[in-house]
């Protein structure tokens, strides 16, 4: 059932450093938006504020804050997350302060959430586990790690962090076996791409919308987007072989330049691939009257539509906007592939 301004009334609850100012800020309010990101994409926090009182200007907010953010209608709040203030804009005329924070600490955080964009050079030995380096960096920048079981087991090959951040890093290793990782409520986590899936197993929320729920909707067909084939390449050091992986089929043929140590780990990247260009095809936007429900990896089932628009489909970005027009949700998705179980081809040569 769709929410209606009649019967409810859009509200927000918001602590920083732990204690609530709410109401200091109420009547300066201008506009709040929480981006959430699928992938590692930290999700955003942006206030705007008016400050057009030159007798009564808005204290400069100092960076690493940390904001916790509630969202819901009539008096029910629902936690959102918290964030670290990173950037501060004042603009005139009239005078606005805009403030930012995201889910990922950019500076150190008056709570000890520590710089994840700091520079670092180290190498990680070879059967290092997946959800062992995950649990290291996150210990190092004061944040709780969070590890899917599927990827926490993995045993890695000898890799080198060289002059980069351990986020960067993070993201260079999981996108090898189809993974994200991500910043977020003081946590650092690790799970598969398009899961739908807790860290713990457990589904995410899946959000059925007919006609009379959704303000606009907009689905986009693209043919530049077939998926065809994937080819990676991995290295047999005892045969001196190459092998070349392929998954998938038909045209294009996009084949992955970095050589990979293992079957495992060229086949790994070449799925992840694969998925990511299957599941662009066809994507979705919609808006509607605020939802806390419709979150990033979750799903949305659109009921009641056309041909085209009805099915399942894989939340990727879910933008939350409360201002003078009320408390809107803008979602953002694309067709899962969960079913999809490429062809493989696996073939050697001697170079």
């Amino acid at each position: 059932m769709g929410l209606t301004a009649e019967k409810v009334k859009p509200e927000y609850r918001l602590l920083a450093n732990q204690t609530d100012i709410t109401s200091k800020i109420s009547n300066r309010l201008i506009s709040l938006r929480y981006t959430d990101e699928a992938g590692m994409e930290s999700d955003m926090l942006e206030i705007t504020l008016a400050d057009h009182d030159p007798d009564n200007p808005i204290q400069v907010p100092a960076t690493g804050a940390e904001l916790e953010l509630f969202l819901g209608y009539d008096g029910k709040h629902q936690r959102i997350g918290m964030f670290v203030c990173d950037e501060v804009e004042m603009a005139g005329w009239p005078g606005e302060m805009t403030i930012r924070a995201r889910a990922a600490p950019f500076d150190v955080s008056k709570g000890g959430l520590a710089n994840l964009q700091s520079q670092k050079t180290r190498s990680w030995a070879k059967g290092t586990l997946l959800g062992s380096m995950v649990k290291k960096i996150a210990k190092e920048h004061g944040m709780a790690p969070a590890v899917m079981d599927v990827l926490a087991k993995i045993a890695l090959p000898h890799i080198d962090q060289a002059d980069e951040s351990d986020l960067h890093f993070l993201g260079r290793v999981v996108k090898k076996y189809d993974g994200i990782v991500k910043p977020a409520a003081g946590k650092l986590i690790l799970a598969k791409i398009g899961s739908a899936k807790t860290i713990s197993g457990l589904s995410l929320p899946s959000v059925t919308l007919g006609p009379d729920d959704v303000s606009r909707f907009r689905v986009v067909m693209s043919k530049r987007e077939t998926a065809g084939m994937v080819v990676a390449y991995w290295h047999a050091m005892k045969s001196a072989k190459r092998h070349e992986v392929k998954v998938g089929q038909g045209e294009p043929v996009k084949r992955l330049k970095m050589y990979y140590p293992t079957q495992e780990m060229a086949l790994a990247a070449a799925r992840s691939e694969l998925d990511r260009r299957e599941r662009r095809k066809v994507t979705v936007s919609i808006t509607l009257p605020g939802r806390t429900d419709l979150v990033a990896e979750g799903r949305v089932i659109l009921d009641g539509f056309r041909d085209g628009v009805n099915g399942e489909w894989s939340i990727t970005r879910a933008e939350h906007s409360l201002d003078g027009n009320g408390f809107t949700t803008t979602v953002e998705a694309e067709q899962p592939n969960d079913s999809i179980v490429p062809d493989v081809e696996d073939s050697a040569e001697t170079p």
